[in-house]
């Protein structure tokens, strides 16, 4: 049998990120799933405004950055920012308290047909926030796909354009399924 020959692209990359997060929530079920979906959005905020802080206390260098005599540069804030963020999901998934309930359970397939979005919908959104991390923009910036780091990769891979291009989708994407399965399921 000859050797398999698999280049990795980032298409595969996301493709690969999509397939875990959604395999993750039909391990967790419907109801965790919402529960990671909501501390992926705590996440982004909380995220967000520590990295504000760090600028507000650097001053007006954005380049080099430097606290307490260590040098900050972009990349590093960047890469700071996503471990956060990874963190704040985690912690906010296992220790915040949030339990969902809906008064009128649907059958198994709706479950199957729930997991399913609701893990797609948090694969968007965890990816979407990581590239704006990685291009050092603020949320939601429109100027993201035009960015120094995102731009050379959006350009070799369909489905980076994708996900830089409709970041605004998938931000709100799993918001708008929350509410959805809210207003289906509960009376």
């Amino acid at each position: 049998m000859p050797p398999v020959n698999v280049t990795l692209s980032w298409d595969l990359v996301i493709i690969v990120f999509f397939a875990i997060v959604m395999s993750y929530s039909f391990i967790i079920g419907r109801n965790q799933s919402i529960r990671v979906m909501i501390a992926a959005y705590i996440s982004i905020i909380a995220t967000q405004g520590i990295g504000n802080v760090i600028l507000r206390l650097a001053g007006s260098s954005i380049n080099n950055i430097e606290i307490l005599n260590f040098t900050f540069n972009v990349s590093i804030i960047s890469a700071l920012k996503i471990i956060i963020f990874v963190t704040f999901i985690i912690l906010l998934a296992l220790r915040s308290g949030i339990h969902i309930t809906y008064t009128k359970e649907s059958g198994s397939l709706m479950n199957i047909l729930y997991t399913t979005i609701f893990g797609f919908g948090t694969a968007g959104l965890i990816i979407s926030t990581i590239l704006t991390y990685v291009a050092g923009n603020a949320i939601l910036d429109v100027t993201m796909p035009s960015s120094g780091a995102i731009a050379p990769i959006a350009q070799s891979s369909p489905l980076m354009q994708i996900m830089v291009l409709n970041q605004d989708i998938w931000f709100s994407l799993p918001a708008i399924l929350i509410i959805a399965a809210g207003f289906i399921n509960n009376e």
